[in-house]
């Protein structure tokens, strides 16, 4: 199956990391944005359909956190996971990513067999059939 995936990141490297690893295990990037206020925008007005949104946790001007919150505002991307990527190894991160709306929590640098098995997780999680 190839499915969608949003992708946000301040660093233009890390988003084309992130493209290439779920390329790898099966999806296909469908929007990808440097800025998350630009992504929430985007989101809010154009209705891209996803399977998965991907924002990193820091960025400026708004974290993950925030953004997470925000897209959990907009009634299409409700019940769309969201998984939060960093390099933080702050141990409250997970609890409040999850506090935020988020799915799941990522740990860089991760492994494509621990990315493809989450975001299956995640995609059944929201009743997404996964083979």
């Amino acid at each position: 199956m190839n499915w969608n995936a949003i992708v946000i990141d301040d660093s233009e490297i890390a988003r084309q990391f992130i493209q290439a690893s779920l390329a790898e295990v099966g999806f296909s990037c469908v929007a990808d944005y440097g800025c998350p206020a630009q992504a929430l925008v985007a989101l809010a007005q154009e209705r891209i359909a996803t399977d998965v949104i991907i924002t990193d946790f820091m960025m400026p001007a708004m974290d993950g956190l925030e953004f997470c919150s925000h897209v959990r505002g907009l009634p299409f991307y409700r019940g769309i996971p969201v998984v939060m990527i960093s390099t933080r190894k702050d141990a409250n991160l997970l609890r409040r990513a999850l506090a935020a709306g988020a799915s799941d929590c990522l740990k860089k640098p991760f492994s494509l067999a621990e990315l493809a098995a989450r975001l299956q997780l995640c995609l059944q999680n929201a009743g997404v059939r996964v083979q």
